[in-house]
């Protein structure tokens, strides 16, 4: 998809319908154990189930990293939509 013509407010709108909200995904993770899935990792997110979250461990350390893999998903979409440097400052993606 070509972004050149996208108005400021267009692209605000793509990224606003498909970025991630962190509270919404460590509620998911918390309550259900679903993370990967977000992302579109299903393989992974099925591993997660199956393992019980690496005994444990993987889900452990999942609860510390989950954050910024939001964000760096979140990034990936910004530039997706054409988001520049400025606009990705603005939103807290660098």
């Amino acid at each position: 998809m070509s972004n050149e013509g996208i108005t400021s407010a267009e692209k605000q709108i793509m990224y606003s319908n498909q970025k991630l909200s962190t509270g919404t995904t460590y509620l998911l993770f918390l309550f259900f154990g679903y993370s990967y899935g977000a992302f579109s990792q299903w393989g992974k997110q099925i591993l997660f189930w199956i393992t019980f979250g690496g005994f444990g461990i993987w889900a452990f350390i999942l609860l510390f990293t989950l954050g910024g893999k939001v964000k760096e998903h979140n990034k990936k979409i910004a530039m997706r939509c054409g988001f520049d440097n400025e606009e990705l400052v603005r939103y807290n993606l660098v």
